[in-house]
């Protein structure tokens, strides 16, 4: 994450001017860029939009890329396998007709 922080100043020049971007101190950017405070999902999402995409949201909070990370998972088993099978002799709901209710 330190790396997309170095990206996102580089971006806007200083420590300075990426405070004043993301409305917060250059103290916090500091602390982002050593690691003493994580940034938030929502000044991460702030600094994607402000970047018009340059540093990604995801790359910033490591809960913004677990969330994308699971909803890729899903994304792909849903594609691949969209009913899971149940154990031996279980019934799947969406396999019983009207008929047999």
């Amino acid at each position: 994450m330190a790396s997309s922080i170095k990206e996102l100043i580089k971006h806007f020049g200083t420590q300075a001017q990426t405070a004043t971007a993301m409305g917060v101190s250059q103290a916090t950017v500091s602390y982002w860029l050593s690691g003493a405070l994580s940034i938030s999902a929502e000044k991460a999402l702030l600094a994607e939009t402000a970047t018009e995409g340059a540093v990604s949201a995801a790359s910033l909070c490591h809960l913004i890329a677990q969330v994308e990370a699971r909803y890729k998972v899903g994304e792909s088993s849903a594609k691949t396998s969209p009913v899971a099978p149940g154990p031996v002799g279980s019934v799947c709901t969406s396999s019983i007709t009207k008929e047999a209710v």
